[in-house]
């Protein structure tokens, strides 16, 4: 019995195994065809392998930043035309690959320049200065200056070419030197003009007069701290207001017709201006003089006139003025030594040959009037020597020279026109008095 149920344990595990076997094989049999392969209509309970995705590399790159000085700046990369700086004077240029360039900046009228980098790790900034093309420039400026052509109205000029330099350019340290260069030039035109002011005030006109003080305003605009031609300028400007008084209508001996103040006031300014911006400036010391002596102020004359001799000690016009500044004060002594001194200069200066004669006169020399009888015959067309014969010949008792009085004031008159020897009024009422007289 009990062999009998150990061969039916053993039947039951082999009957289990046989039936497990059928029913894999069946399973097999279900996922094949015929012909032993898997049926492709069927679909596998085997998961699919995903396919892998394989990421490239992404290769550096740099932002290139470029800054030129002057803006609006053409930018050449390897020698392509990158672009134009901005009015800050900047471009950038992003995602640049790693290597090497060559980067070029070029602007017309400047010198182009060339740099090369080795685009790394770090994003770089290549910085430009230009370098202006002054050469033409230059040139053109020179021979302006050789050929005098130096300011307007004429067109071209060195004034005019400056003016476009220094606005392209600004200033640049080529622009400066120009600048000095003209200022001096311009300078060097004013002096003459002044200088005839003081020797020969009636033959310096007025067109003299403004195209120098126009020199003055254009060398003051290329150098606006030259103490001397601002000092110049002021001295022009009071030149122009001396002749334009002198020359006015006048009512009265200080007054003119347009009811303007007595006196060459703003003459007597601009030269008090031009002195306080250099003292040494010997014309306006000189012409303060004159004014003083035209507004009736003797003393403040010889204080003036005694500085410009001591600055200018051949300045005959110095000595003149000074003896008419001595004899409007009734120094007669210092008159004579005044006027003498001018005649040793220019022995035929007729001006200071015929105040000589007039303070003799009134010295009490009465062989003074041969001086001014002289100075009439060297210079026919001298108004003072004249107006002082008229003064010599009303002083006379003898009615006959009262006539001859007459005629010296009315042809001093006549040669005077202008006023630039004396004040026209002043013979007027001599020449009243003795028609007066004679009656």
């Amino acid at each position: 019995m009990v062999h009998n149920c150990s061969v039916f344990a053993s039947f039951a595990r082999r009957t289990s195994v046989a039936i497990l076997l059928v029913l894999a094989l069946s399973t097999l049999a279900a996922a094949q065809d015929p012909t032993g392969r898997p049926d492709p209509k069927k679909k596998s309970t085997t998961p699919k392998k995903q396919p892998t995705t394989k990421t490239e590399p992404v290769a550096p790159t740099v932002t290139l930043t470029v800054l030129s000085t002057p803006p609006g700046s053409t930018v050449l990369v390897n020698g392509e035309d990158r672009g134009v700086t901005n009015t800050e004077g900047k471009l950038q240029f992003e995602k640049l690959p790693l290597g090497h360039y060559s980067v070029e900046v070029r602007k017309d009228g400047y010198n182009a320049m060339l740099k090369g980098f080795e685009a790394g790790t770090e994003s770089p900034t290549l910085v430009f200065k230009l370098e202006p093309k002054l050469d033409d420039y230059i040139r053109e400026f020179n021979g302006l200056i050789a050929s005098g052509k130096l300011a307007g109205p004429s067109s071209p000029n060195a004034y005019e070419l400056l003016e476009k330099l220094t606005t392209t350019y600004g200033d640049r340290a080529e622009v400066t030197t120009l600048k000095s260069v003209l200022a001096a030039k311009l300078g060097e035109t004013i002096t003459p003009t002044i200088n005839q002011s003081v020797t020969s005030w009636k033959t310096v006109t007025r067109e003299q007069l403004t195209a120098a003080q126009d020199a003055a305003t254009n060398a003051l605009a290329l150098n606006k701290e030259d103490s001397r031609i601002l000092a110049q300028a002021a001295y022009l400007r009071g030149a122009i207001a001396l002749r334009a008084w002198q020359s006015a209508p006048r009512t009265d001996a200080g007054g003119d017709g347009a009811g303007n103040v007595t006196g060459p006031t703003a003459a007597r300014t601009e030269f008090e201006n031009a002195l306080k911006l250099d003292e040494s400036l010997a014309a306006a010391r000189y012409q303060l003089g004159i004014t003083l002596l035209a507004s009736n102020d003797a003393a403040g004359a010889e204080a003036s006139l005694l500085r410009t001799t001591q600055l200018e000690p051949k300045w005959a016009p110095a000595y003149t003025a000074l003896g008419s500044a001595y004899h409007s004060s009734g120094k007669y002594k210092e008159a004579i030594d005044a006027y003498q001194k001018a005649i040793a200069l220019e022995p035929n200066n007729a001006t200071a040959i015929a105040g000589l004669g007039l303070s003799r006169v009134m010295k009490g020399e009465k062989d003074g009037v041969k001086d001014i009888e002289r100075a009439a015959k060297l210079d026919s067309n001298n108004a003072l020597a004249h107006f002082n014969l008229g003064i010599t010949y009303s002083q006379s008792k003898n009615k006959k020279d009262w006539s001859k009085a007459e005629d010296e004031f009315k042809k001093a008159i006549q040669l005077n026109t202008q006023n630039l020897d004396f004040q026209n009024t002043a013979a007027e009422k001599m020449l009243a008095d003795v028609q007066k007289r004679k009656k």
